[in-house]
């Protein structure tokens, strides 16, 4: 799949840009602050309706401007031409797919799956578990139908058993939602598990032909492994009653990684869990390529950061051997070394505007 055009209005500091980007690579070049991530941030924004840089969605409207809008036609992996639209005010978000109001942002996820890769992507190695559950959830949402439904209805039961356990409702109440737990956690506990058994070999490919050795992942369900669910929830009931929410479930899950026997957030350098995290993204897109002829669109912010040239060339040849639509920001298009065999597209930001370059 591919984006053939973008248009964009007051999205940050861009007034109004309109490309025609590459089927394959696209470099975004130009200094700091002139505007280049927040073209990332707006093709993010039409798969995911948020943005990657910030949980406010008004912050990314343009200063003193009433509202912003996004439009980009796609080719699905069919090559059948798609129109999306995005506009949000200070309060609405109204989004259409082929001219037609589309009510659920999941719907457009599906349609157009985004991988970003950015200088902060290793917090989802050293910030908290929420981060890893949500790579995990990213890929078995792409891969596994009905996966999105069963993630709703596990939410949906835990929150009904937290609201009897905030009230202090009797025993039995709380315990009335204990069967309808564990049968949803069954699927919910499966689906990622066989997720990460069919993607751990392709990471393992990845860690070892961008940092020189294997990284191994270990997927903890969130209870203790010597206890089945059922039993754990058992057991921590006293202290569910005590500090009022559930403790224990897949919404406590969490994905250790280590490399040698040591975990990844002490053993590898910035630079290498910066690899690392292309390595997992780059897993996830060639897992969901092998099984729906899917590909991704990844976004890349400022790809040189904190690497040195022969780890730039070898991450740019995997991201081309992917045979994905690749957006790459960048100060200096130079330390972007692409095959000369594969098409692209260079554009210039400055001053709020977005030319391309001819060479």
């Amino acid at each position: 799949m591919s984006i053939t055009r973008l248009s964009l209005q007051s999205v940050r500091n861009l007034t109004e840009c309109h490309i025609n980007p590459d089927p394959r690579f696209n470099i975004i070049e130009g200094v700091n602050a002139s505007g280049k991530t927040s073209i990332l941030e707006a093709i993010y924004l039409i798969s995911q309706v948020k943005s990657f840089r910030t949980h406010r969605i008004n912050h990314i409207i343009q200063y003193k401007k009433e509202a912003l809008q996004v439009v980009a036609q796609y080719l699905d992996h069919n090559q059948y031409a798609h129109l999306i639209g995005l506009s949000r005010n200070r309060s609405t978000t109204k989004i259409h797919l082929n001219k037609q109001p589309v009510n659920l942002s999941s719907k457009l996820a599906a349609l157009v799956p985004v991988q970003v890769i950015t200088p902060e992507s290793h917090r989802l190695l050293e910030d908290g578990p929420k981060f890893r559950r949500q790579f995990i959830d990213w890929g078995v949402f792409h891969v596994e139908h009905g996966f999105l439904q069963t993630w709703k209805d596990y939410h949906r039961i835990l929150r009904q058993r937290n609201a009897a356990l905030r009230q202090k409702q009797p025993i039995q109440q709380i315990r009335n939602w204990t069967l309808p737990l564990v049968e949803i956690t069954q699927k919910f506990h499966h689906a990622r598990v066989k997720y990460l058994h069919a993607l751990t070999p392709i990471v393992k490919s990845y860690t070892e032909q961008l940092i020189g050795e294997a990284v191994s992942l270990e997927y903890v369900p969130g209870w203790p492994k010597d206890q089945n669910f059922i039993d754990a929830l058992e057991s921590s009931y006293e202290q569910d009653c005590q500090f009022r929410h559930t403790r224990v479930g897949p919404h406590r899950a969490d994905l250790n990684m280590t490399s040698r026997g040591i975990a990844v957030q002490i053993g590898l350098s910035r630079g290498q869990q910066k690899l690392l995290v292309c390595a997992l993204r780059l897993a996830q897109i060639q897992y969901l390529q092998h099984l729906s002829q899917q590909s991704c669109i990844i976004l890349v912010d400022d790809l040189p950061a904190e690497l040195d040239k022969a780890h730039r060339d070898r991450l740019m040849t995997l991201l081309d051997d992917t045979g994905a639509q690749i957006f790459v920001t960048a100060t200096d298009p130079r330390l972007l070394n692409v095959n000369p065999k594969t098409s692209k597209k260079v554009f210039h930001v400055e001053h709020g505007e977005i030319k391309e370059v001819v060479y």
